[in-house]
């Protein structure tokens, strides 16, 4: 029931108020439907919406994924143990295989072919450091790939400002997002 949903949503009382809702980085498909309707509201009314990183903006998609790369043009073979490199390397040659069945008809129907979505998805892992192929590996399961062309909720938001002509913005820059993640040591990723 929608009234009986946690939104989440912090309002702060002002003229006009501000709202405050935290996102999640998954296919909105997969939770517009329990989004209360107090959050769409408040999200309808707003002229002004801020995210986390503003991903409808070419330089922070491209800052994003240069500061995934390894410094110096160092390989990941470089950086992690034989055997671990080993494993990954049959792990990423198992989902290539696999990406062929786990894509849906109508990703296929868009003109999606398995092995540009792999690119799209782990091009250059080899290059990338530790913890950003960590991630990557993470979300290169049958359930994410089926849901690959969907907007994550924070896209979609995005979007949705845009096409209402709201204003949109940031609060965080990449590096921020990038350096406390770099700044993992080896034993901790």
């Amino acid at each position: 029931q929608q009234g009986e949903l946690n939104s989440f949503l912090w309002t702060i009382r002002r003229d006009p108020p501000a709202y405050l809702f935290g996102t999640i980085h998954v296919p909105y498909t997969r939770v517009w439907d329990f989004i209360p309707d107090n959050s769409k509201a408040a999200f309808q009314a707003s002229s002004s919406v801020y995210f986390e990183l503003d991903l409808t903006d070419p330089y922070t998609i491209s800052g994003l994924a240069s500061c995934q790369m390894l410094p110096h043009g160092e390989n990941l073979q470089d950086v992690l143990p034989r055997e671990l490199y080993r494993r990954l390397k049959r792990h990423l040659d198992y989902i290539k295989l696999m990406l062929p069945h786990w894509m849906t008809p109508d990703q296929r129907g868009k003109g999606l072919y398995a092995d540009y979505l792999f690119n799209a998805i782990a091009g250059n892992w080899e290059r990338k450091r530790p913890v950003w192929v960590m991630l990557m590996v993470n979300s290169l399961t049958e359930t994410d790939i089926r849901s690959r062309g969907v907007p994550v909720l924070d896209l979609y938001l995005a979007q949705e400002a845009e096409r209402m002509k709201k204003r949109t913005g940031a609060v965080e820059r990449v590096e921020e997002q990038c350096h406390p993640l770099n700044g993992l040591n080896f034993s901790q990723v």
